[in-house]
């Protein structure tokens, strides 16, 4: 049968329609395939440091001034955490966390994100919610009890007019040279302008699994107290001197810095530690742990959930009492220093 020229023409045309439709449709199933998988549980690590080492209370450390004293605890707050990734996006974090040297790491939410690139967040409790002129200021006893900003133990509130303490640290300290940390030192930074807006740029983040990011960050807290003279401040509970200086130390000083090892994937075929979900069985297994001593389990609230002993160096933990959520498991010696710790989902 002999086709006309416009016949061809028409068939040439539905042809070519036909491609681009399926192209369309192709790059439709992709992107919304790459949408669908690229939602991912997102969480924050800082680890509280001195001198490179895991920060310990009741450890005896060295100061930039060469006097020795010991911490018996270091808190703050961290509000404001906002997320730039993939690009330039913008995901934000409207939450405010209490970090404690054994509860430092923050389930930030489930979001939509393929690469971190920056991360900011603010040390200290939000203007709006801090004192009595905050537009979101209440009442700290109508707080949830397991909320970041009710009672706290160390307290991390000054009262209703002066508002929260961003960061807290107090120990013992030695003067005069004579072995024996004999001087109390506490250091109370409150105030409405003391919060410091900290902004992490290039950050390196941990692909755990297909669906959870960790970012893994350092607090240097001999940064922090830098030219800080604690064998001599006593007890400081304000909003200028040197409370404001070491909360000024917060944006000046090294404080938040990624370790060397941020981009290490936790659950690699090499990972000393890893979790599996079995059913309703959360089974925790570790590798080449020497001096393993107990295994603890927090929920995101830093409740403590679990405490299971063992000495193995290698081996598994089924737990089987936990409601589904998102856990951080700790593996500690027998002088309670962390060695390990992973982010699990159950």
């Amino acid at each position: 049968m002999k086709v006309s020229q416009i016949q061809y023409n028409e068939l040439i045309l539905s042809l070519e329609l036909r491609k681009m439709k399926n192209k369309f449709t192709l790059s439709f199933v992709l992107c919304l395939t790459l949408h669908t998988f690229s939602q991912k549980n997102v969480f924050l690590d800082i680890a509280p440091m001195f001198q490179n080492s895991n920060l310990e209370m009741n450890q005896n450390y060295t100061a930039w001034n060469g006097k020795i004293f010991a911490l018996d605890h270091f808190d703050y707050y961290l509000s404001n955490i906002q997320i730039e990734h993939d690009g330039g996006q913008l995901t934000a974090i409207n939450s405010v966390f209490l970090i404690e040297p054994q509860n430092h790491t923050l389930y930030l939410g489930n979001f939509n994100i393929v690469q971190i690139e920056k991360i900011s967040f603010l040390v200290g409790v939000p203007k709006p919610l801090n004192t009595q002129t905050g537009d979101q200021a209440m009442d700290i006893s109508l707080y949830p009890e397991n909320h970041p900003l009710s009672f706290q133990s160390p307290s991390m509130y000054w009262g209703w007019q002066f508002g929260y303490m961003h960061m807290i640290i107090g120990g013992n300290a030695d003067h005069n040279g004579d072995g024996s940390l004999e001087s109390q030192f506490e250091l109370h930074n409150l105030g409405n302008t003391n919060q410091q807006l900290i902004q992490m740029n290039n950050v390196i983040q941990s692909n755990v699994s297909q669906d959870q990011i960790n970012v893994n960050i350092n607090c240097q807290v001999d940064q922090w107290i830098n030219n800080i003279s604690i064998s001599t401040v006593g007890i400081l509970h304000g909003e200028t001197g040197v409370n404001a200086q070491i909360m000024g130390n917060a944006l000046s000083e090294n404080v938040f810095i990624q370790p060397a090892n941020a981009g290490v994937d936790i659950n690699s075929d090499n990972s000393k530690i890893y979790f599996q979900n079995n059913n309703n069985t959360l089974d925790i297994y570790w590798k080449d742990l020497t001096q393993l001593n107990k295994i603890h389990v927090y929920d995101l609230g830093g409740k403590l959930m679990g405490e299971y002993l063992t000495n193995q160096n290698s081996g598994q933990l089924a737990i089987t009492h936990l409601n589904k959520g998102y856990y951080l498991i700790q593996f500690l010696t027998k002088n309670a220093l962390v060695i390990g710790s992973l982010n699990a989902i159950q």
